[in-house]
C-alpha cells in the first residue's frame, strides 16, 4: 500500500467561471460533445463519457475549483486525518458533484480543490472518448506549492523541470500511475494554466481533431510528443481563452518510482517541434 493516502484518487471535474457563458456552454455542449444541464441562478453542468465541467458565471479565466474523487469515505476519512496531521485546514466543500462528507482545501495560491466520493453520471453519455484527466495552474511561488501538494495533500513528484541554476520551473505530480494529474509552473502570475482530456489512441487524437474542425476551432499547438510524460498532445482554446489539451499514451509510474529532473528547455515540453514556454 503506498504511503499516500491519495493514491488512487483522480480528478473528475472542474468548475470555470465565465463573464460570458453563451459562448462557452455552446463549446463544451457542442465541440466537446457534453449534455448540458442548467445546475442553478448562473451554474451549468457539462458532462461527456468521463469528463464533467461546470461553469459558473464570474470571472474568466479562473478556476473555481478542482474537484478530486477517491474510492470510498474510508479512504476519504484516511486523507482529511492526513491533511490535518500536516497541518492543513479542510473546510466544507463547494462541489454539488460529490457525496456528503466531501471537504475542500485551499492551496498556497489560493486555488480550492475538493476531494470526496463521486456522485455518478444520472444517464450513459455518448461521443468520443476523452476524460478529464489533469489540471494545470501557475504560480508565483512554485517552492510553497510544491511542498502543499506532496507533503500536505500526498501527491507523489514525478517529474521536476530545473533551470540552469537549478531553480524549479515546473512540477509535475501523481495522485495515481498516470503520469500527472496535477502540475504546477512557475509564473509571475497565479492562474488557471490548462486541462487536459486523456485519450485511449493516437486515433482518438486524430479524431478530437476532425471533430473540432468542424466547428472550425483550430490546434493552438500540436500535434506533438511532450518529454515530461511522454504523451502525444494538442491544445485548442475555449471562448474564454483557457487552454484544453487533448493527449494519449501519458506515461505510467508505480508509486515508489523516484522523481526525475529534466532541463528547462523545448524538447522537454515537446520533443517534435515548438514549445509554449510559460518561462
Amino acid at each position: 500500500m503506498p504511503e499516500t493516502p491519495l493514491w488512487s484518487a483522480v480528478l473528475n471535474h472542474l468548475c470555470l467561471e465565465t463573464a460570458d457563458p453563451e459562448p462557452m456552454r455552446c463549446f463544451y455542449r457542442d465541440a466537446l460533445g457534453m449534455t448540458e444541464t442548467e445546475i442553478g441562478a448562473g451554474q451549468w453542468l457539462l458532462e461527456g463519457p468521463g469528463r464533467r465541467i461546470l461553469l459558473s458565471t464570474g470571472v474568466s479565466k479562473t478556476l473555481g475549483y478542482s474537484g478530486f474523487t477517491v474510492a470510498s469515505d474510508e479512504r476519504l476519512g484516511m486523507l482529511h486525518q492526513h491533511i490535518a496531521d500536516q497541518g492543513g485546514a479542510c473546510t466544507d466543500s463547494p462541489s454539488p458533484l460529490l457525496q456528503q462528507g466531501a471537504f475542500a482545501v485551499l492551496d498556497p495560491d489560493g486555488n480550492t480543490l475538493c476531494f470526496g466520493v463521486e456522485r455518478p453520471a444520472t444517464a450513459a453519455l455518448d461521443g468520443i472518448e476523452g476524460r478529464l484527466q489533469h489540471v494545470v495552474v501557475a504560480s508565483p511561488d512554485l517552492g510553497a506549492m510544491m511542498d502543499y501538494y506532496h507533503r500536505v495533500l500526498g501527491f507523489l513528484p514525478s517529474d521536476h523541470v530545473l533551470a540552469d541554476d537549478g531553480t524549479v520551473t515546473a512540477a509535475f505530480y501523481r495522485s495515481d500511475p498516470e503520469h500527472h494529474s496535477f502540475a504546477a509552473f512557475r509564473a509571475e502570475a497565479r492562474g488557471f494554466d490548462h486541462c487536459a482530456y486523456e485519450t485511449p489512441s493516437w486515433n482518438h487524437i486524430r479524431d478530437w481533431a476532425d471533430h473540432l474542425a468542424t466547428f472550425d476551432i483550430p490546434i493552438w499547438w500540436g500535434p506533438g510528443r511532450h518529454g515530461a510524460g511522454n504523451n502525444l498532445f494538442f491544445m485548442v482554446l475555449d471562448p474564454d481563452g483557457n487552454k484544453v489539451e487533448f493527449s494519449a499514451e501519458l506515461e505510467h509510474m508505480d508509486a515508489d518510482h523516484p522523481v526525475r529532473h529534466w532541463p528547462h528547455d523545448r524538447r522537454t515540453l515537446n520533443l517534435w517541434g515548438n514549445a509554449w514556454m510559460r518561462s
